[in-house]
């Protein structure tokens, strides 16, 4: 309900507004603001952003050779489809994994009460064995699993409509979502009741051997089994865990993920693949990284690194082939803001608390009154700094989009609060500058009228920036800070090893980088990386593969523009990709100073940024037809 508090301040802000306008510096003001917008209006890069630029190249060689998967696909569809249906249907995984499914969602006391049973008894049975004599936790287990298996109560019933979780489905935008989504009949018989069983020895085996981590089994279970029964459950998964997991866990989904998309392609009928430019350009650009590792100067961990991009970029096409409507792609928007602020609030937090933080990344001497860089899941402040500004722009959209007298308005404005205040604390120079870039694209094509308040802006800004953050940032391009020297002289390095290895590059990863470097090396200083990802890109495989990362990033940027002006530019779609635009236009900036897909996780969050923000183009365009 609204409250009478933000009632008052909604009449209050109106009659305010409406007072302003009617003013004389009201009026002088919006004809400032409306000069403005025409001066943009009629610029050059609007009409640049507003042709109509069709290319087709489906008849190419190139992208006949891309879609070559996909035809075999298409064709193995026409021949066998229907009996690898058919046999899907009736197989025993997967009679298997829709009772598992349904009732793991569904929380059903039996079935869970079986799964602790028999966890306890192998987990304790482990221990005696191995001479460790019986645990707490195993009695535990078999304690709470005896009482639940005398029950046979489905937990979600009581949840989906429980004030709590209509409260957190409300303040996260998904005041709609039924989460009781399971087959009532699925939660009864014996069989269900032998898989849980199963899944509790394995589980209760192998937390006796490896410890806490065999307790994932029941979850990594059901994921795998979601997934492959919807792929585009896989890609929320990686979307909202990216920033959380090991890389090498969210590879492993993201092949799964996959390889679930690729069996549903061939088993679905109506099922089409689709493949569009920014993906023909990833495809380019992984082609041209994978003849440079072949003439790698260390070829095997070139060829290491160019399988983790070639996971990641090959996800873009999974993400563009699963997302089919709006909600979806709202929907991921939604879990990766999500994710983000409770990755920023654990930031905050390490902040508050001093948790895990040091001044590794500070020049002390220079910032004496500096206390610490914020880090949160990802291991360092520049990486958590690139991972912001991809999911900052879109917070900010939808706190625009949602009513304000929703919780979810307010929701969302306490996130991007807290993705803000993480972005700070980050000190990540770069990042702020990213950051301002975004602001600006975001500003300039939503209300470019807001510009006149640029005056106003620069009065107030310095008495609300902290003075460490102002002489940080007034810090940028003064030699004296160890920071920016070590980039410096590491540029120059790297531009010395271009003047030899333009043409080809050295191949792809530190260990063909450390094994050239060390002789362009200004001042002996030893880099794992050219700190720059357009520098890396060149030395890595040549000026080839710059060109191919410079025009997809374009097209992707002014497919964007396409898909803002195709609909209402107020709408909720238009400041969606806005927002995807402006964050990826902002990550390109910090790229100038950093080489962003050193992190695989931030590279494949990059990359499915890219995919949800091209999603939308397909989206739109089967509107039109």
């Amino acid at each position: 309900m609204q409250s009478m508090i933000i009632s008052w301040l909604i009449a209050f802000w109106h009659s305010f507004c409406t007072a302003f306008g009617e003013s004389i510096i009201g009026k002088a003001f919006f004809a400032v603001c409306n000069a403005v917008s025409r001066s943009w209006q009629n610029s050059s890069i609007i009409g640049f952003l507003r042709k109509d630029e069709r290319v087709y190249t489906q008849d190419s060689v190139f992208v006949r050779i891309v879609c070559l998967p996909m035809t075999v696909l298409d064709f193995v569809k026409k021949k066998l489809g229907e009996v690898i249906n058919e046999n899907i249907k009736n197989s025993f995984i997967c009679s298997f994994a829709k009772t598992y499914i349904n009732n793991f969602i569904a929380i059903n006391t039996k079935f869970f009460g079986i799964m602790l049973l028999t966890m306890g008894l192998a987990y304790l049975l482990i221990k005696v064995v191995s001479g460790n004599g019986i645990v707490i936790g195993g009695i535990v287990a078999l304690a709470l699993g005896a009482v639940m298996a005398l029950t046979n109560f489905n937990i979600m019933k009581f949840l989906n409509n429980s004030v709590f979780v209509n409260f957190l489905k409300s303040c996260s935008g998904f005041k709609n979502l039924d989460i009781e989504a399971y087959t009532e009949d699925s939660t009864h018989g014996v069989t269900r009741l032998i898989i849980s069983g199963i899944i509790g020895l394995i589980t209760g085996a192998l937390a006796g051997v490896i410890g806490i981590l065999g307790l994932g089994v029941p979850f990594v279970m059901f994921g795998l089994s979601i997934v492959m029964y919807a792929p585009i459950i896989g890609v929320f998964f990686a979307l909202f865990l990216a920033p959380f997991v090991p890389t090498m866990a969210l590879a492993g989904l993201t092949m799964w993920t996959m390889l679930s998309l690729v069996i549903k392609s061939v088993a679905d009928k109506d099922f089409k693949w689709r493949i569009d430019f920014v993906g023909v350009g990833l495809i380019l650009l992984l082609t041209v990284l994978f003849i440079s590792s072949l003439f790698s100067f260390a070829r095997v961990q070139s060829l290491t690194v160019w399988a983790m991009y070639f996971v990641f970029f090959a996800y873009y096409l999974v993400i563009i082939n699963t997302v089919n409507s709006e909600e979806q792609l709202h929907g991921l928007l939604k879990v990766f803001v999500i994710s983000g602020a409770l990755v920023a609030l654990y930031g905050v937090a390490q902040y508050v608390f001093g948790w895990n933080t040091s001044n590794a990344w500070i020049d002390e001497e220079m910032f004496e009154d500096a206390t610490m860089r914020v880090y949160s899941t990802l291991n360092n402040p520049n990486v958590l700094g690139e991972y912001l500004l991809l999911v900052l722009p879109v917070s900010v959209a939808f706190f625009l989009k949602f009513k304000a007298n929703t919780l979810a308005k307010w929701a969302y404005g306490a996130m991007f609060a807290v993705l803000a205040l993480c972005l700070v604390l980050t000190q990540s120079r770069g990042c702020w500058i990213g950051f301002m870039v975004s602001v600006v694209v975001f500003i300039t094509f939503y209300e470019g009228k807001l510009w006149a308040l640029v005056p106003v802006a620069m009065c107030i800004i310095p008495f609300v920036i902290p003075e460490t953050m102002v002489d940080r940032f007034l810090s940028i391009g003064n030699m004296d800070d160890t920071s920016t020297s070590y980039r410096v002289f590491i540029w120059m390095g790297t531009l010395g090893m271009l003047k030899h290895y333009w043409p080809g590059g050295i191949g792809m990863g530190e260990s063909a980088f450390n094994e050239v470097y060390p002789f362009f090396s200004y001042n002996a200083i030893a880099a794992p990386h050219s700190h720059n990802l357009f520098l890396q890109l060149t030395v890595e495989a040549g000026v080839v593969a710059l060109l191919v990362f410079l025009v997809t990033q374009v097209i992707f940027l002014k497919k964007m523009s396409d898909v803002y002006r195709l609909d209402n530019k107020k709408s909720l779609n238009s400041s969606l990709v806005l927002a995807i635009g402006a964050g990826v236009a902002g990550f390109l900036i910090q790229s100038m100073f950093d080489y962003t897909f050193y992190n695989y996780r931030v590279m494949a969050i990059f990359i499915m940024v890219l995919a949800i923000g091209m999603s939308f183009t397909h989206i739109e365009l089967g509107k039109e037809k």
